[in-house]
């Protein structure tokens, strides 16, 4: 028995000869099967075009699979790919099923958009962190992949090109908590089997950064925040440095929050989670006391009056200027914050001042300024070590300090600290 015009073994030659289908034909495609490996078909439609198909049985349900379109796929291709289906549904797999749940799965981009940042927003305080990160750092790189398209490999290639291109560690780290918790989301909520980003180690951080301004510094910052022309700002930067408060905190102040007349500062939520008192200096009352209120708005710093109730935007451009005329280079406005702990140590204050004053909800965080109260402890030492002296052999004493007694008893010598 002579086989069929629809059927006849595949070849080059043959599936090129095929005429496109007819225009008074009642179906859109012409079909027509390889007698050579069974289930494999291909339709021709009215323009000519050709695609080879793989149709099948599964648990008593007729399904298709398009495998992809002549001459891109040739025939032994499609042969090939025919048999790896072939195979899959002698397992018990539905090929069509895993594709289509392949297909379903979605972009990073839309995961992490319309899935995970609605999550964060009702469970994270930071999650406007979480956002700018996606958009600056992880959607240009990871956005375009399908979510079990993302692979170990990547996740640590993109990190290790965030190090070359001069990102800190710390910031590095934020990123791979980052995609790590978003992967892992993605894992609970059935979208992949496993998360890629799992046992990818830290980058080693260094938190002990040490920069504070001091002697000639602080005058010339200070006489630099006088000049500047953006008084809003000039006073934000200011009260960073006479509070020791974080920039997020001051940027959220609001002015029922704000007592000047007994000196307290109340801050809502913290970076610990958990209300928090400051204690204002005479300087940070009046300095809170001269903003002008903007109606409608709380905000003790308000921003643009085109958006209502909105707080003002980090002044980063005011600070750079304030650098520049103050003539310093290296500082962060964070690091205003470490340079109210160095005065406050610098007058006197103990670990556990300093830890009260700036919110530390542990004394851990505190412990950065230890070698500061050593330096004064060491002052006050030193003091007692040139009383003792000055008792025991005063002649020493003051030769070497080019002073004389002038008939005056040695305990009556006064010694500065």
């Amino acid at each position: 028995m002579s086989p069929s015009p629809k059927q006849f073994p595949f070849n080059k030659r043959a599936i090129e000869s095929l005429p496109p289908q007819s225009r008074e034909a009642g179906a859109r495609e012409a079909e027509y099967s390889d007698t050579e490996c069974i289930g494999l078909k291909c339709l021709v439609n009215r323009q000519g075009r050709k695609y080879f198909y793989y149709r099948y049985t599964h648990k008593k349900r007729r399904r298709a699979i398009k495998i992809g379109e002549f001459p891109a796929t040739s025939v032994i291709d499609a042969r090939r790919r025919c048999n790896d289906l072939r195979a899959q549904i002698d397992r018990g797999i539905d090929p069509q099923g895993e594709r289509q749940k392949i297909l379903s799965i979605p972009s990073f981009k839309v995961f992490a958009l319309e899935h995970y940042m609605p999550y964060a927003e009702n469970v994270k305080r930071s999650y406007k962190d979480d956002r700018s990160r996606l958009e600056h750092h992880l959607i240009p790189c990871f956005g375009h992949l399908a979510l079990h398209e993302i692979t170990t490999q990547s996740i640590q290639l993109f990190l290790a090109d965030g190090k070359k291109k001069g990102l800190a560690p710390a910031t590095i780290n934020r990123l791979r908590s980052l995609v790590q918790r978003i992967l892992a989301l993605a894992v609970q909520w059935g979208y992949l089997e496993r998360n890629p980003a799992s046992g990818i180690p830290k980058f080693q951080e260094n938190n002990q950064r040490q920069r504070f301004l001091h002697g000639h510094e602080l005058q010339a910052f200070y006489r630099a925040l006088e000049a500047e022309s953006n008084r809003q700002a000039a006073d934000f930067i200011l009260l960073l440095l006479l509070t020791g408060a974080r920039v997020g905190e001051l940027l959220n102040s609001r002015h029922p929050d704000v007592d000047t007349t007994h000196g307290i500062w109340r801050v809502p939520l913290s970076k610990s989670g958990k209300t928090r008192m400051v204690i204002l200096n005479d300087a940070a009352m009046a300095v809170f006391a001269r903003q002008v209120r903007v109606p409608g708005n709380l905000y003790v710093f308000p921003g643009s009056p085109k958006y209502q109730n909105a707080r003002m935007a980090p002044p980063q451009k005011a600070f750079e200027r304030v650098k520049r005329t103050a003539g310093i280079e290296d500082l962060r406005l964070h690091d205003l914050r470490h340079s109210f702990a160095s005065l406050a140590v610098g007058s006197g204050a103990s670990l556990y001042d300093v830890q009260k004053l700036l919110g530390h909800s542990s004394p851990n965080m505190t412990q950065r300024y230890s070698h500061l109260a050593d330096e004064r402890l060491r002052h006050v030492s030193n003091s007692v070590s040139a009383a003792v002296s000055i008792v025991v052999s005063p002649e020493v004493v003051l030769e070497s300090s080019g002073a004389r007694l002038d008939g005056v008893a040695p305990m009556d010598v006064e010694i500065s600290s």
